[in-house]
């Protein structure tokens, strides 16, 4: 009896020991994303920009607590209609396009763990790097560094999120509110972004 206890031991140790490890999932998505700036003076209207974002990570989870990288290309922006900018210079549409690049660091707890559906909670920081920009306007389009709008280059920002595995399908919906200051020579800045992400975890 003892050795049967000994040799059950020696073949579902390695298994119970395998059930403890942390697991490692790539993930790769697409989706949308709306954004929003807006100064913190009196009278200032805010500047709401949209578009679109992909990129890929991995996500290393344990029981039910996780840890997520990823790196994400964005691309949004905004169209300036005549009369939109106080001085009257637009005498037609200005179509503006930022690019970034974005890479957070979330850390997170799974309440739902099933082998189908997982819901994930998380929280995080967020390093952004604006690259450049292209405008179009009056049939002309070219690009435009980031210091000529005075973006800052890099900037930090707060993520709070949830998302779902739904078998290998991911749902991600987060919110990001800036650290730091998104503009130079302008007061405080509050930047906002909304991200829907869809994609696989692999």
């Amino acid at each position: 009896m003892k050795k049967l206890i000994i040799i059950f031991g020696i073949l579902l140790g390695p298994l119970y020991t395998m059930a403890q490890q942390p697991k490692m999932h790539i993930k790769l998505y697409g989706g949308w994303n709306a954004n929003a700036f807006v100064d913190r003076i009196e009278g200032a209207n805010a500047e709401y920009l949209h578009g679109w974002q992909a990129g890929g990570g991995f996500r290393v989870m344990h029981r039910k607590a996780f840890l997520e990288t990823d790196i994400t290309f964005l691309k949004y922006g905004l169209t300036y209609q005549p009369g939109d900018d106080v001085e009257g210079i637009i005498t037609e549409p200005l179509d503006i396009r930022i690019r970034s690049f974005e890479i957070p660091l979330n850390m997170g707890y799974v309440p739902v763990k099933t082998p189908l559906f997982k819901w994930f909670l998380y929280g995080g920081l967020v390093n952004k790097f604006n690259v450049n920009g292209r405008y179009t306007y009056q049939g002309i389009e070219d690009t435009f560094k980031p210091k000529e709008l005075n973006l800052h280059i890099y900037s930090l920002g707060a993520r709070f999120g949830t998302q779902v595995d739904i078998a290998i399908f991911n749902i991600d919906l987060s919110y990001t509110i800036g650290i730091t200051n998104s503009f130079k020579g302008r007061l405080r800045t509050n930047s906002h972004r909304v991200m829907l992400s869809v994609g696989l975890a692999l």
